[in-house]
Protein backbone atom coordinates (compact mmCIF):
# COMPACT_ATOMS: atom_id res chain seq x y z
CA UNK A 1 0.00 0.00 0.00
CA UNK A 2 3.12 2.50 1.02
CA UNK A 3 4.17 1.80 -2.57
CA UNK A 4 1.49 2.86 -4.44
CA UNK A 5 0.83 5.92 -2.41
CA UNK A 6 4.63 6.66 -3.45
CA UNK A 7 3.03 6.04 -6.72
CA UNK A 8 0.56 7.93 -6.68
CA UNK A 9 2.79 10.79 -5.36
CA UNK A 10 4.76 10.61 -8.02
CA UNK A 11 2.02 10.66 -10.26
CA UNK A 12 1.22 14.16 -9.17
CA UNK A 13 4.33 15.57 -9.46
CA UNK A 14 6.47 13.42 -12.15
CA UNK A 15 7.57 15.05 -15.61
CA UNK A 16 6.10 13.78 -18.21
CA UNK A 17 8.56 10.85 -19.45
CA UNK A 18 7.94 10.42 -23.24
CA UNK A 19 5.99 12.98 -25.16
CA UNK A 20 2.81 11.00 -26.65
CA UNK A 21 3.14 10.91 -30.83
CA UNK A 22 -0.48 12.15 -31.12
CA UNK A 23 -1.63 11.94 -34.37
CA UNK A 24 -5.30 11.66 -33.16
CA UNK A 25 -4.86 15.23 -31.00
CA UNK A 26 -2.64 17.39 -32.98
CA UNK A 27 -4.64 17.73 -36.08
CA UNK A 28 -4.19 20.48 -38.86
CA UNK A 29 -7.52 22.63 -38.58
CA UNK A 30 -8.32 25.91 -40.82
CA UNK A 31 -7.23 26.75 -43.99
CA UNK A 32 -7.98 24.77 -47.32
CA UNK A 33 -8.18 21.52 -45.80
CA UNK A 34 -10.74 22.03 -43.77
CA UNK A 35 -12.79 24.14 -46.16
CA UNK A 36 -12.64 21.32 -48.23
CA UNK A 37 -14.47 19.38 -45.50
CA UNK A 38 -18.24 20.10 -44.77
CA UNK A 39 -19.98 19.88 -41.26
CA UNK A 40 -21.38 17.08 -40.20
CA UNK A 41 -25.07 16.13 -38.58
CA UNK A 42 -24.40 12.53 -37.34
CA UNK A 43 -21.23 10.54 -37.22
CA UNK A 44 -21.90 8.92 -40.21
CA UNK A 45 -20.49 12.41 -42.16
CA UNK A 46 -20.36 13.17 -45.27
CA UNK A 47 -17.43 15.10 -46.46
CA UNK A 48 -17.80 17.54 -49.42
CA UNK A 49 -14.60 17.69 -51.22
CA UNK A 50 -13.30 21.17 -53.39
CA UNK A 51 -10.31 21.78 -55.25
CA UNK A 52 -9.27 18.36 -55.82
CA UNK A 53 -6.88 17.81 -58.49
CA UNK A 54 -5.68 14.44 -58.55
CA UNK A 55 -6.94 12.03 -61.14
CA UNK A 56 -8.35 8.67 -59.88
CA UNK A 57 -8.49 5.11 -61.40
CA UNK A 58 -6.70 1.85 -61.64
CA UNK A 59 -3.12 0.98 -63.27
CA UNK A 60 -2.75 -0.73 -66.46
CA UNK A 61 -0.68 -2.92 -68.17
CA UNK A 62 2.63 -1.16 -69.19
CA UNK A 63 3.40 0.53 -65.60
CA UNK A 64 6.95 0.61 -64.89
CA UNK A 65 9.65 2.48 -63.34
CA UNK A 66 9.27 5.66 -66.36
CA UNK A 67 6.19 6.04 -67.21
CA UNK A 68 2.60 4.74 -65.18
CA UNK A 69 -0.33 4.26 -67.57
CA UNK A 70 -4.03 5.19 -65.51
CA UNK A 71 -7.65 4.09 -66.37
CA UNK A 72 -9.29 6.70 -65.83
CA UNK A 73 -12.95 6.19 -64.13
CA UNK A 74 -14.06 7.68 -67.11
CA UNK A 75 -12.23 7.89 -70.17
CA UNK A 76 -9.36 6.33 -72.09
CA UNK A 77 -5.74 4.59 -70.72
CA UNK A 78 -3.55 7.55 -69.98
CA UNK A 79 0.29 7.31 -70.01
CA UNK A 80 2.41 9.48 -68.08
CA UNK A 81 5.83 10.01 -67.64
CA UNK A 82 6.78 9.68 -63.73
CA UNK A 83 10.75 9.98 -63.86
CA UNK A 84 10.89 12.87 -61.45
CA UNK A 85 8.49 11.74 -59.18
CA UNK A 86 10.40 8.54 -58.64
CA UNK A 87 14.13 10.57 -57.96
CA UNK A 88 12.00 12.71 -55.50
CA UNK A 89 10.57 10.16 -54.02
CA UNK A 90 6.62 10.56 -55.04
CA UNK A 91 5.57 7.19 -55.84
CA UNK A 92 3.86 6.27 -52.93
CA UNK A 93 3.79 2.42 -52.56
CA UNK A 94 4.91 1.54 -56.29
CA UNK A 95 1.81 1.02 -57.99
CA UNK A 96 1.08 -2.84 -59.53
CA UNK A 97 -1.29 -3.66 -62.67
CA UNK A 98 -5.47 -3.28 -61.44
CA UNK A 99 -4.31 -1.55 -57.90
CA UNK A 100 -6.66 1.55 -57.65
CA UNK A 101 -4.49 4.92 -57.93
CA UNK A 102 -4.68 8.70 -57.29
CA UNK A 103 -2.20 11.02 -59.18
CA UNK A 104 -1.22 14.09 -59.60
CA UNK A 105 -0.31 15.65 -62.97
CA UNK A 106 1.84 18.74 -64.04
CA UNK A 107 -0.24 21.71 -64.56
CA UNK A 108 2.36 22.53 -67.19
CA UNK A 109 2.11 19.04 -68.70
CA UNK A 110 -0.53 17.34 -68.30
CA UNK A 111 1.69 13.91 -69.39
CA UNK A 112 4.06 14.20 -66.16
CA UNK A 113 2.80 12.52 -62.94
CA UNK A 114 4.45 14.53 -59.78
CA UNK A 115 2.94 12.36 -57.35
CA UNK A 116 1.06 8.95 -57.44
CA UNK A 117 -0.37 7.35 -54.41
CA UNK A 118 -1.54 3.44 -54.14
CA UNK A 119 -4.45 3.86 -52.66
CA UNK A 120 -5.12 0.25 -52.29
CA UNK A 121 -2.06 -0.18 -50.66
CA UNK A 122 -3.14 2.27 -48.20
CA UNK A 123 -6.14 0.45 -47.33
CA UNK A 124 -5.86 -1.65 -43.97
CA UNK A 125 -5.07 -1.21 -40.76
CA UNK A 126 -2.05 0.86 -39.63
CA UNK A 127 -0.69 1.60 -36.13
CA UNK A 128 2.02 2.86 -33.68
CA UNK A 129 3.42 2.83 -29.87
CA UNK A 130 2.00 5.72 -27.99
CA UNK A 131 3.21 5.96 -23.96
CA UNK A 132 1.00 7.37 -21.23
CA UNK A 133 2.35 10.32 -19.14
CA UNK A 134 2.63 11.19 -15.14
CA UNK A 135 -0.63 13.28 -14.50
CA UNK A 136 -0.40 16.93 -13.35
CA UNK A 137 3.44 17.41 -14.17
CA UNK A 138 2.83 21.32 -15.22
CA UNK A 139 4.00 22.73 -11.96
CA UNK A 140 6.89 21.37 -11.67
CA UNK A 141 10.55 22.64 -12.36
CA UNK A 142 12.63 20.53 -14.54
CA UNK A 143 15.23 20.32 -12.52
CA UNK A 144 12.53 18.46 -9.98
CA UNK A 145 11.29 16.83 -12.64
CA UNK A 146 14.69 15.25 -13.38
CA UNK A 147 14.88 14.11 -9.66
CA UNK A 148 11.59 12.77 -9.54
CA UNK A 149 12.34 10.59 -12.50
CA UNK A 150 15.49 9.44 -11.04
CA UNK A 151 14.04 8.23 -8.56
CA UNK A 152 11.20 5.92 -9.98
CA UNK A 153 12.59 2.48 -10.06
CA UNK A 154 12.45 0.60 -13.34
CA UNK A 155 10.09 -1.98 -12.00
CA UNK A 156 7.57 0.74 -11.59
CA UNK A 157 8.20 2.18 -15.38
CA UNK A 158 7.92 -1.14 -16.50
CA UNK A 159 4.66 -1.72 -14.97
CA UNK A 160 2.95 1.42 -15.73
CA UNK A 161 4.96 2.96 -19.05
CA UNK A 162 3.27 -0.04 -21.53
CA UNK A 163 2.97 0.91 -24.57
CA UNK A 164 -0.30 0.95 -26.41
CA UNK A 165 -1.19 0.75 -30.36
CA UNK A 166 -2.81 3.74 -31.67
CA UNK A 167 -3.81 4.40 -35.09
CA UNK A 168 -6.50 3.87 -37.78
CA UNK A 169 -7.76 1.65 -40.38
CA UNK A 170 -9.20 2.72 -43.65
CA UNK A 171 -11.50 1.10 -45.23
CA UNK A 172 -13.78 1.02 -48.79
CA UNK A 173 -15.99 4.00 -49.60
CA UNK A 174 -13.75 6.35 -47.40
CA UNK A 175 -14.56 4.43 -44.58
CA UNK A 176 -12.09 5.02 -41.39
CA UNK A 177 -11.90 3.44 -37.79
CA UNK A 178 -9.94 4.68 -35.23
CA UNK A 179 -7.52 1.91 -33.78
CA UNK A 180 -6.67 2.23 -29.34
CA UNK A 181 -10.03 2.34 -27.79
CA UNK A 182 -9.27 0.29 -24.26
CA UNK A 183 -12.84 0.16 -22.27
CA UNK A 184 -12.50 0.60 -18.74
CA UNK A 185 -13.24 1.02 -15.10
CA UNK A 186 -13.87 4.89 -14.65
CA UNK A 187 -12.74 4.68 -11.11
CA UNK A 188 -9.24 1.95 -12.04
CA UNK A 189 -9.12 4.92 -14.28
CA UNK A 190 -9.10 8.40 -11.94
CA UNK A 191 -6.87 5.78 -9.51
CA UNK A 192 -4.06 5.30 -12.72
CA UNK A 193 -0.99 7.36 -11.90
CA UNK A 194 -0.72 7.71 -15.72
CA UNK A 195 -2.66 9.05 -18.66
CA UNK A 196 -2.94 8.07 -22.38
CA UNK A 197 -3.73 10.35 -24.76
CA UNK A 198 -7.39 10.62 -26.33
CA UNK A 199 -8.13 8.32 -28.89
CA UNK A 200 -10.18 10.08 -31.62
CA UNK A 201 -13.39 8.98 -33.35
CA UNK A 202 -12.19 8.89 -37.02
CA UNK A 203 -15.28 7.98 -39.34
CA UNK A 204 -14.04 9.11 -42.80
CA UNK A 205 -10.65 9.32 -44.70
CA UNK A 206 -9.93 10.98 -48.30
CA UNK A 207 -7.25 11.48 -49.99
CA UNK A 208 -7.30 15.42 -51.33
CA UNK A 209 -4.18 16.82 -53.61
CA UNK A 210 -1.67 14.70 -52.12
CA UNK A 211 -2.62 14.73 -48.43
CA UNK A 212 -4.41 12.32 -46.38
CA UNK A 213 -7.50 13.30 -44.73
CA UNK A 214 -8.48 12.15 -41.56
CA UNK A 215 -12.11 13.21 -40.73
CA UNK A 216 -13.02 12.54 -36.90
CA UNK A 217 -16.39 13.62 -35.01
CA UNK A 218 -17.14 13.62 -31.11
CA UNK A 219 -20.58 14.70 -29.63
CA UNK A 220 -20.10 17.37 -26.91
CA UNK A 221 -20.71 16.48 -23.51
CA UNK A 222 -23.92 16.94 -21.92
CA UNK A 223 -22.91 16.49 -18.09
CA UNK A 224 -20.15 14.91 -16.77
CA UNK A 225 -18.05 12.55 -19.11
CA UNK A 226 -21.37 11.61 -21.11
CA UNK A 227 -21.34 12.45 -24.52
CA UNK A 228 -25.00 14.97 -25.65
CA UNK A 229 -26.47 12.08 -28.34
CA UNK A 230 -29.22 14.73 -29.43
CA UNK A 231 -26.00 17.83 -30.46
CA UNK A 232 -24.03 17.50 -33.36
CA UNK A 233 -21.02 16.30 -33.52
CA UNK A 234 -17.86 18.45 -33.84
CA UNK A 235 -15.84 17.49 -37.14
CA UNK A 236 -12.32 17.65 -36.94
CA UNK A 237 -9.50 16.94 -40.06
CA UNK A 238 -6.40 15.83 -39.57
CA UNK A 239 -4.50 16.63 -42.74
CA UNK A 240 -1.16 14.27 -43.06
CA UNK A 241 1.86 14.21 -45.62
CA UNK A 242 2.94 11.18 -47.35
CA UNK A 243 6.54 10.23 -46.77
CA UNK A 244 6.75 6.78 -47.45
CA UNK A 245 4.61 3.03 -48.06
CA UNK A 246 4.62 -0.31 -48.68
CA UNK A 247 3.47 -3.58 -47.80
CA UNK A 248 4.28 -3.17 -44.03
CA UNK A 249 5.04 0.54 -43.03
CA UNK A 250 3.73 3.84 -43.46
CA UNK A 251 5.40 7.11 -42.94
CA UNK A 252 3.45 10.30 -42.74
CA UNK A 253 4.11 13.51 -40.82
CA UNK A 254 2.06 16.12 -39.25
CA UNK A 255 2.58 19.71 -38.39
CA UNK A 256 6.44 18.93 -39.04
CA UNK A 257 6.32 15.81 -36.35
CA UNK A 258 6.99 12.33 -38.12
CA UNK A 259 5.19 9.24 -37.51
CA UNK A 260 5.67 5.64 -38.54
CA UNK A 261 3.07 3.17 -38.62
CA UNK A 262 3.32 -0.85 -39.01
CA UNK A 263 0.05 -2.31 -40.87
CA UNK A 264 -1.40 -4.66 -38.40
CA UNK A 265 -4.06 -7.95 -39.81
CA UNK A 266 -7.43 -5.26 -38.30
CA UNK A 267 -8.67 -3.13 -36.00
CA UNK A 268 -9.81 -6.33 -33.54
CA UNK A 269 -6.37 -7.35 -33.42
CA UNK A 270 -4.68 -4.15 -32.53
CA UNK A 271 -7.45 -3.02 -30.00
CA UNK A 272 -6.87 -6.62 -28.01
CA UNK A 273 -3.39 -5.77 -27.78
CA UNK A 274 -3.80 -2.35 -26.44
CA UNK A 275 -6.53 -4.02 -24.18
CA UNK A 276 -3.85 -6.53 -22.64
CA UNK A 277 -1.40 -3.51 -21.97
CA UNK A 278 -4.00 -1.86 -20.13
CA UNK A 279 -5.01 -5.26 -18.53
CA UNK A 280 -1.26 -5.49 -16.99
CA UNK A 281 -1.14 -2.26 -15.58
CA UNK A 282 -5.13 -2.84 -14.04
CA UNK A 283 -3.38 -6.33 -12.56
CA UNK A 284 -0.61 -4.82 -11.00
CA UNK A 285 -2.46 -1.48 -9.69
CA UNK A 286 -4.71 -3.61 -7.57
CA UNK A 287 -1.97 -6.35 -6.39
CA UNK A 288 -0.71 -3.05 -4.95
CA UNK A 289 -3.56 -1.87 -3.37
CA UNK A 290 -4.20 -5.39 -1.70
CA UNK A 291 -0.33 -5.13 -0.13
Amino acid sequence: MQNYKIIKMLGRCMMMLLSAMLVCGCGKRGGEAEQAASHASSYDVDIELKGDSMLYGLTCDGTGDSTVIIWPFSGDPITLNCIDAKQQGNIIGKPQIGDWIAVMRNPSDTLEATFIINLDLLKGTWTYPVLPVMKELQNMSRRMQRRMMASMSDSIKQTFFVPREYGFTLKRSSQAQAVGRVMRNNTLEDDSPVVYPEVKNYVKWHVWNGHLLLVSAKRPASGGNNPDVTAKPVVEVDTMNFVHLDDDSLIMSLNGTTYGFHRKANAIVANAAAAKAQAKIDEQKNKTNKE
